[in-house]
């Protein structure tokens, strides 16, 4: 995830906004268990590509909804994007219930 961090663009957001801070926090912090389902949610998969997480293309960009609004993927794009959450627990909340609870296209 560390590598992922390193790597990842972002539109809308600078690496320093409080909402790019807290999410890092949120991401480096969880159980593998959760790293792997934020992957799958923005990716597709919940596998390192073969050449590391830098090969990923990956970006967060600002999602100027509500902050009651779950965070959306796009994951053809590996996108991510995020409303402007004004706390790491609202954050951390709204993440986990996208990211536990999202289907994909239900190919195995």
């Amino acid at each position: 995830m560390h590598a992922l961090q390193r790597s990842t663009q972002y539109d809308g957001y600078a690496k320093t906004d409080s909402t790019i801070r807290y999410f890092w926090d949120v991401v480096l912090g969880f159980p593998l268990d959760l790293q792997k389902k934020l992957l799958h949610f923005t990716t597709g998969s919940d596998r390192v590509p073969v050449g590391g997480m830098a090969d990923l293309n990956f970006k967060i960009s600002k999602n100027e909804t509500s902050t009651n609004w779950l965070p959306v993927a796009h994951t053809c794009f590996n996108q991510l994007c995020l409303p402007p959450y004004k706390s790491k627990k609202d954050l951390k909340q709204k993440l986990i219930i996208g990211i536990s609870n999202s289907e994909g296209f239900g190919l195995e």
